[in-house]
């Protein structure tokens, strides 16, 4: 669309649209970084809006540009407010809801995620380019006055020594029957804990549990990027183009984007029956079976045609089963994960280099897509992804325990223990 010129009024070449597609994740590390820091300072509530103003900047620059320097400091701008949003909001979770539904509401975060995905990709089909960019602004602007509904998380205000405001804040989130005192003095005792001693950064990371949680966080969000997803999303039109299949690349994305909603959806409603920890090492296990398929597949196409031709199915039918894997486990459960695992000292710093690794590799595996592609093929670049499937199922056995039905003081003390 840039390069035809039919988006904006001056010409953008292939390398400013590469360039300005890029800064988001640039700008998303810039936003996770000292978002945890900045939302224990002035709150989750005002650091969400800050952050969403950022994005809705952002799509204005976007949507009606003068010159590409716009283009890429809107893209920025969308990337520190995403990027801080990242991370706010599953600590904003974690703090807010009760043990046994825990698991379903970091789902729905990951839910509207994939929502937002699938609405650009549909709107796409039908819109110009202006009006797709205010199309999707539009729902952060009806965000920011959503947040100026929302309580401000218990923590937070116990930290700062609002326990009358913190006891409302309770109120409002919970049944009328239940025992808010009960679980304001939890968090309180909690919250007084961490806060007995004043630690540096160095003397945090010191405590062997901060290590381990920081380790969790760190690792679930790597193995996330890791797993492959991008690498299917660059195979995708090729996959279904020698499955035989007419459908056109535009409807591809949005079958794949309606999985994804679908699959999350499942996600949401059996996170905290199953647990955290099962759901991602099975839905790992199966998407490296997945990906090692399509190696298998794209293998026998090169050396053995004969063989890949009797296979034309399998490629389609493994795409379907990852992508439904990822959204169920891989997906959404790190974002849960990481807002559980890390205590008050640790969680603003543990949450943002958790969403900014995350970031940093969402940059570099699209980078290496066609690097990898051009020097090992597609058999070689999924079988290399399949191995840090398999990888990251062994780290979630060996390293993350289950967090399901349990609050976070039990978390921390659990990890204590281990």
């Amino acid at each position: 669309m840039f390069e035809n010129g039919t988006a904006v009024s001056f010409e953008v070449s292939a390398m400013a649209a590469a360039t300005a597609c890029s800064l988001f994740g640039v700008g998303a590390v810039i936003g996770a970084v000292p978002a945890g820091a900045v939302s224990s300072v002035f709150g989750r509530r005002v650091s969400l809006i800050v952050s969403e103003a950022h994005v809705v900047f952002g799509w204005l620059m976007i949507a009606f540009p003068k010159a590409a320097r716009m283009l890429y400091v809107g893209r920025i701008l969308q990337g520190v407010g995403c990027g801080a949003m990242c991370t706010i909001i599953p600590m904003y979770v974690g703090e807010i809801a009760e043990p046994e539904i825990r698991g379903f509401l970091g789902g729905l975060y990951q839910l509207f995620v994939v929502s937002g995905i699938l609405y650009s990709y549909v709107l796409g089909n039908f819109l110009n380019y202006t009006q797709l960019n205010l199309a999707c602004g539009f729902w952060m602007v009806v965000h920011i006055l959503g947040v100026l509904y929302i309580p401000e998380s218990p923590y937070f205000l116990i930290q700062e020594n609002r326990r009358v405001d913190a006891e409302e804040a309770i109120a409002r989130i919970r049944d009328p029957s239940h025992n808010c005192k009960t679980e304001l003095d939890e968090i309180q005792k909690f919250v007084e804990e961490e806060q007995k001693n004043s630690y540096t950064a160095r003397e945090v990371l010191e405590r062997d549990v901060n290590r381990r949680a920081l380790t969790i966080g760190i690792g679930c969000m790597f193995f996330q990027q890791m797993s492959g997803i991008n690498a299917i999303i660059f195979y995708m039109k090729h996959v279904f183009e020698i499955s035989g299949s007419d459908i056109s690349p535009e409807v591809c994305t949005t079958v794949v984007g309606t999985i994804q909603v679908a699959m999350t959806f499942v996600s949401m409603m059996i996170t905290d029956k199953f647990g955290r920890r099962s759901l991602m090492v099975y839905t790992m296990t199966f998407m490296g079976v997945c990906l090692l398929a399509l190696s298998y597949y794209f293998f026998s196409k090169k050396y053995n045609p004969h063989v890949a031709e009797t296979l034309d199915w399998l490629p389609l039918v493994a795409i379907v089963v990852y992508i439904s894997m990822f959204s169920i486990g891989c997906g959404p459960i790190p974002y849960i994960i990481i807002g559980e695992i890390f205590s008050s000292e640790l969680k603003s710093m543990g949450t943002g280099m958790s969403i900014a690794t995350n970031w940093i590799l969402v940059w570099l595996v699209t980078c290496l897509a066609e690097p990898m592609d051009k020097f090992i093929g597609p058999s070689g670049t999924f079988f290399v992804y399949s191995g840090f499937c398999f990888m990251g199922m062994l780290f979630v056995v060996n390293c993350v325990p289950e967090t399901k039905n349990r609050s976070l003081a039990v978390i921390q003390s659990d990890l204590e223990k281990n």
